[in-house]
């Protein structure tokens, strides 16, 4: 056996490429968990409580504001809650107008 002849070297791999995948992993599963929040939360204050679509609109909204700092989300994230808002109130101006 060759037990004393081998290529290994303890600690001399570059781990940037790693430290850069593992931290885009953990960003993309924040920004998707806020924007799974941020949307289920509306049509269950809508369907689930007596609330009306504005006052849940502007309550995701700020929740959405809220998780932005706490989950350490870029400036992309307002990009995204803003066009959520206003997707989310053409949606409900449709709803009401057809109801």
């Amino acid at each position: 056996m060759a037990a004393g002849h081998s290529d290994y070297s303890r600690g001399d791999m570059p781990v940037d490429a790693h430290n850069k995948t593992f931290s885009g992993f953990i960003k993309g599963s924040a920004f998707g968990t806020a924007f799974i929040a941020v949307s289920v939360i509306m049509p269950t204050l809508v369907f689930c409580t007596s609330m009306t679509w504005g006052p849940a609109l502007l309550i995701s909204f700020i929740i959405g504001l809220i998780l932005g700092p706490v989950l350490k989300l870029g400036g992309s994230w307002y990009g995204t809650l803003i066009a959520l808002a206003i997707f989310a109130a053409l949606v409900s101006m449709l709803i009401s107008a057809i109801a």
